[in-house]
């Protein structure tokens, strides 16, 4: 396994920068070690006594920078490679140094209010209204959800969604009985008058078969005549056999739309007396019972179930894939209903910031400490050497004016002090 350095590679810019500063603050100190030399050959000789101050300050100038040179060096690495205790500290502390920033960022950055606070204040409902508010962007919101919907689907076990449907289906059925709850429903049915839609249906339809099989009807009612059908008495067979046929009519049209009449009546009694027998009479619940399990082990029932699954793929890869579909339409209504409810109703904007809001709160306080994470668990794979060379030239090029402003400090501090020495023993 490969161990990754930082991730980008070195900028030339950077690294010719680094090298110029490096020799700036290098050319600086030997400049001053320059002079320290000269001046103090000089004071030796029996110079001026200005040549004492300037050797002074060079002295101090040349200590400073020395300082600062050891102290720039043993961040990346050993000074003159010498194993000194408490140098290359960036390459030795890599992973303490990876640790300490992730505790950092988690602290004081990725912490639930801050974000909770950052995310609300920069009034994402109002930006989301913004979006939705073009069509163009509604089209290719909807488009990618549809891909994405569509991706999932093709990554679903058919097989396994299939004996899903089943299980679910036929535990179901098997397990609960079908009497007590049929009976349930069938009496508040009939008690709340809400079956006579249904009983007019039924009626309105055997009118209708009946005015359309009127001869059927009758001839079916004459064949079963007592007598004889031979001769004139098939005639009189048939003349009862319309006339019943017509009375039937009759009685039927006289039933639709009359709750009240006695026939319909004591249909409405004949039923609640069945939904009572299928809540409490054991044989009729045995009977629903037998019933039902006969229609579960039927093969065109086992057809039907297994055929949910395919039938409901293909009618949602149909509606996800045609961009004219019904559900991608409706999808881009409601989202153009939200942008204007996001727009116009500050108090709907507000629920939606702060539900943002709390779900990014949330994400941060259920995943922060892992997102951080990634900071210290990269660092420590990082390579040392590699590190403390990127780091160096990422920031190295700044840490260079540390040495430039001991060398001068140095020098003007070593000045000071000179002076206030002289001016004292004087």
């Amino acid at each position: 396994m490969s161990v990754p350095a930082l991730a980008a590679p070195d900028d030339p810019d950077k690294v010719r920068a680094l090298r110029r500063m490096k020799m700036v603050s290098t050319g600086l100190l030997i400049l001053a070690a320059v002079i320290f030399l000269f001046a103090w050959r000089m004071q030796s000789a029996g110079g001026a006594a200005y040549w004492g101050y300037i050797r002074a300050m060079a002295e101090a100038g040349v200590v400073g920078g020395l300082a600062d040179w050891f102290a720039v060096t043993a961040l990346f690495r050993h000074p003159l490679g010498l194993p000194i205790p408490h140098t290359a500290l960036i390459p030795t502390k890599k992973d303490q140094l990876g640790e300490s920033l992730s505790t950092f960022v988690h602290g004081n950055f990725l912490s639930r209010d801050n974000v909770v606070e950052k995310v609300e204040a920069a009034q994402p409902a109002q930006r989301l209204a913004e979006y939705l508010a073009d069509a163009g962007h509604r089209e290719r919101l909807v488009a990618e959800g549809a891909s994405l919907a569509q991706a999932l689907l093709d990554n679903v076990d058919d097989q396994q969604v299939q004996t899903m449907i089943r299980n679910a289906v036929f535990t179901q059925l098997t397990e609960n009985a079908w009497g007590p709850p049929a009976g349930r429903l069938l009496f508040a049915a009939v008690d709340n008058g809400n079956h006579t839609g249904v009983v007019d249906g039924i009626l309105t339809a055997l009118h209708r078969w009946l005015v359309e099989n009127r001869e059927r009807v009758a001839t079916v009612i004459a064949d079963r005549g007592p007598i004889s059908q031979d001769g004139p008495i098939r005639w009189v067979h048939e003349r009862i056999g319309y006339k019943a046929a017509d009375l039937l009519i009759q009685w039927v049209t006289n039933l639709e739309g009359n709750p009240d009449d006695p026939a319909r009546q004591q249909l409405d009694a004949a039923l609640l007396q069945i939904a009572d027998d299928l809540q409490h009479d054991p044989h009729m619940i045995e009977r629903v019972e037998g019933w039902k399990l006969a229609v579960l082990q039927h093969p065109e029932t086992q057809r039907v179930v297994d055929g949910i699954w395919p039938a409901a793929r293909q009618i949602i890869t149909e509606a996800l894939q045609n961009p004219d579909s019904d559900l991608r339409r409706r999808a881009q209504e409601y989202l153009a209903d939200t942008a204007v409810r996001l727009r116009d109703d500050p108090e709907f904007a507000a629920s939606v910031d702060a539900r943002i809001g709390g779900a990014a709160g949330y994400l941060v306080e259920r995943y922060g400490a892992d997102a951080v994470g990634l900071i210290s668990d990269t660092v420590k794979r990082w390579d040392a050497s590699e590190a403390s060379r990127r780091i160096e030239v990422a920031v190295g090029k700044d840490l260079q004016f540390i040495r430039i402003n001991g060398t001068v400090v140095g020098a003007l501090a070593g000045l000071v002090i000179y002076t206030i020495g002289n001016a004292l023993v004087g």
